[in-house]
């Protein structure tokens, strides 16, 4: 196997002067080195880091700065995690020579813990990376405030359940309902409305599960501004057994 490296910078029609360094890898039929099987070119791009603090299911909004090159560029924003990475601007958009964006990113973690999440910045016509972030998510678990046991029995079709939600402001207020597991869970409607002091109903449609063992489940209920208001916990166990699922708080 022979190796050789080469690193420079890209800086003329870059974005962010991103550091570069290229290896040059091939395996060789011979003890000599001097036949080789495959050669292949290899990149190493530098990121740069970006940390966030955010809270499980609520959306953390930042914005990056991007700068302009001396020629018009058309680019497009790619995440590693777009579920739980969305960018503004979602598709292709045209970044003026010698100007200043920026990119706005909004990031909402579905479980507690901390992640890396990739995103790089693409020009679509030459096809080359022209900017790259490392974003670091450290995410906490908001309060639960009710929690609830249910049981589906495997092989069924799954089962709808019904939960209630009390406005507790003077005003009316609407609010959007998020779910770290959905796969698992599916809302009747993401989004409602309900007046000052009254209680709405929340619609639940539970997946079937196809073995035995037991899933939690976070319904995030969020405000007009995507921050969190309450959080349910839902505890599902599935179990071979005939009976239909009970929703028990």
């Amino acid at each position: 196997m022979r190796c050789n490296r080469e690193e420079r910078s890209i800086g003329k029609h870059g974005l962010q002067n991103l550091a570069c360094r290229r290896h040059i890898a091939g395996p060789t039929s011979d003890r000599w080195l001097a036949a080789p099987i495959q050669i292949w070119q290899i990149y190493v791009h530098s990121l740069k880091r970006v940390d966030v603090s955010c809270i499980t299911g609520q959306v953390t909004q930042i914005s990056l700065v991007l700068r302009g090159t001396q020629v018009v560029r058309k680019v497009r924003a790619y995440s590693s995690h777009p579920q739980e990475l969305k960018v503004d601007p979602e598709s292709v958009f045209v970044l003026p020579p010698n100007g200043i964006q920026d990119l706005h990113i909004a990031v909402r973690p579905l479980k507690a813990g901390s992640k890396f999440i990739y995103l790089n910045l693409v020009d679509v016509d030459q096809h080359q990376l022209v900017a790259s972030w490392l974003v670091c998510a450290l995410s906490r678990n908001p309060i639960i405030s009710k929690a609830f046991e249910i049981t589906i029995s495997t092989g069924e079709k799954g089962c709808n359940k019904r939960i209630t939600y009390t406005n507790p402001y003077q005003t009316r207020k609407r609010y959007s309902l998020h779910t770290n597991r959905a796969d698992l869970l599916q809302f009747k409607e993401d989004t409602f409305e309900v007046g000052a002091g009254e209680t709405y109903t929340i619609g639940l449609r539970f997946a079937p599960g196809e073995s035995s063992g037991q899933e939690e489940i976070l319904i995030f209920i969020n405000d007009h501004e995507d921050k969190n208001e309450e959080t349910f916990c839902v505890k599902v166990n599935y179990e071979q057994a005939n009976t239909k699922g009970s929703l028990k708080a």
